[in-house]
């Protein structure tokens, strides 16, 4: 990285990737909440593959942040209140993983749905 970790615009940095991804974390929970309440709706899908979209995009903000983090130095040597930050970091990213549990969970049982529809219309067409 180019930035100097003693510059505020490298700091600024760490909270931009730090709000980024905690909005994308966001927007992932509402369109899996959308996807949810689709039921067996073909928007479904949709409302997944934009959930997976922004579960990717804050995966990166997280990723941005933990490097810029790394670079300030050992995560107890870092002084109050950015000592904070690894935490905070630590607690995105283990939302990240919850959040992929959940994606897959939903993608899985709307499969299973699609699957047991057309099954069902094989079933009932005459041979």
């Amino acid at each position: 990285m180019s930035a100097d970790p003693g510059e505020a615009g490298y700091l600024d940095a760490i909270f931009a990737a730090i709000r980024g991804g905690a909005s994308q974390l966001a927007a992932m929970k509402r369109w899996l909440g959308s996807a949810e309440r689709a039921g067996s709706s073909p928007w479904r899908f949709q409302f997944l593959a934009t959930a997976r979209a922004a579960h990717r995009r804050a995966g990166a903000f997280v990723d941005e942040a933990e490097e810029r983090l790394r670079e300030l130095g050992p995560a107890d040597q870092v002084p109050a209140p950015l000592d904070q930050l690894p935490r905070n970091v630590a607690a995105l990213r283990a939302d990240l993983r919850e959040g992929e549990r959940s994606l897959d969970r939903i993608a899985t049982e709307a499969a299973a749905r699609e699957q047991a529809r057309s099954d069902a219309g094989r079933r009932a067409r005459p041979s």
